[in-house]
């Protein structure tokens, strides 16, 4: 089992990350990282924060560093001096293609990791043929008399709501047999850091599902993040919430809703200088189905007909193997379950020796 060592920051450290991140942060995913997992790298030089996670000696990062424009290189440079110090490998997980190019120059190993699920909600709508089903879908729960309301805690909280949403939470994840640490958030009701929280309810006050948004670009845009549904409820009903939510953003002037990251989506495995890396990739999001199922994932995003798809990439020190960086990345994401661990690694090391086998079960 991979080791996570924990270097303990102080509230102080995540306080003034989480100052940074909603002053010059612009991605989508630096608010998934002010949680107790995270440790934080503070710029002298550049003004900005890298936030990362280690498992073994490996210095796992998600999405771009915050800083201030132009100070990327210089807040990079000083970063992985400091894992040289150290003895950490850098990963860079879910980067921009910036951020991605900047460390391509610093000799580190770049791959096509997945796609960003965009709405722009100037233009975003559920007319045309690609969102028939999801339009009608919507449609039959507002007539069933399903609606949405907000929860903010920071104004005031309650708590029988807030125990039917763990409870929500706990059953959810037992159905699951996996909690995601790494790169999903929480309720995190106690300390916000400018979350959106959303229930729906059918006619009768049940809650249906929860849902919760990150903001970034200084609160211009959200990113879809904690999501949540009641196992027996209506088909289709996490898709009307999430519609309901964005088109309540939409109202309010905001310009952009993520859908988060379908990670391995979108590998084009034709390209002429795809890495094997890549093609094993590929494979993955082919081929395993436990754990964290990235087809389905995938599939799920696609039903909103996204209004663009944005490439995220993979960037990691060319020292690490394969087979560790990818248990790296997956335990990170369960990191408390031995049992999942092992699989993957198997599943990793098969893949490895038996490529063949996977490619006939696709065709």
């Amino acid at each position: 089992m991979v080791t996570f060592i924990k270097e303990k920051p102080g509230a102080e450290d995540m306080e003034r990350a989480a100052q940074i991140i909603g002053t010059l942060g612009e991605d989508s995913q630096q608010c998934l990282t002010l949680n107790a997992e995270s440790s934080y790298f503070f710029g002298e030089k550049a003004c900005g924060v890298v936030p990362y996670t280690l498992t073994g000696r490996r210095s796992m990062s998600q999405g771009d560093p915050a800083c201030r424009t132009g100070d990327m290189g210089r807040l990079l440079d000083e970063y992985l001096a400091f894992c040289r110090e150290r003895g950490y490998r850098a990963v860079f997980n879910s980067v921009s293609a910036d951020v991605a190019d900047l460390l391509r120059q610093r000799n580190f190993c770049v791959l096509q990791y997945g796609e960003e699920a965009l709405l722009d909600l100037k233009s975003y709508s559920l007319s045309g043929g690609k969102k028939g089903a999801l339009r009608r879908n919507v449609a039959k729960l507002d007539r069933a008399g399903i609606t949405l309301e907000e929860y903010c805690p920071e104004t005031a909280r309650d708590p029988s709501l807030e125990k039917e949403l763990f409870e929500l939470e706990e059953q959810w994840f037992a159905d699951k047999k996996l909690k995601l640490t790494y790169s999903i958030g929480g309720l995190q009701f106690e300390k916000t850091y400018g979350r959106r929280y959303f229930v729906t309810r059918d006619s009768g006050g049940q809650i249906l599902t929860a849902l919760s948004f990150l903001p970034y670009r200084q609160g211009s845009a959200y990113c879809v993040d904690v999501m949540y549904r009641k196992l027996d409820g209506p088909t289709g009903v996490m898709e009307h919430a999430i519609i309901s939510a964005a088109m309540k953003m939409r109202d309010e002037g905001l310009k952009e809703v993520s859908l988060n990251i379908a990670p391995l989506a979108g590998i084009d495995t034709a390209r002429p200088d795809i890495s094997r890396p890549e093609k094993l990739m590929d494979e993955i999001f082919n081929n395993m189905d436990f754990g964290y199922d990235f087809k389905n994932l995938y599939r799920f995003k696609s039903k909103f007909d996204p209004s663009a798809w944005k490439t995220r990439y993979l960037v990691y020190d060319h020292r690490i193997p394969l087979v560790r960086l990818a248990t790296s990345i997956t335990n990170t994401k369960g990191a408390a379950d031995v049992g999942l661990y092992m699989q993957y690694k198997r599943f990793f090391v098969s893949l490895l020796l038996f490529p063949n086998r996977y490619r006939e079960r696709q065709e």
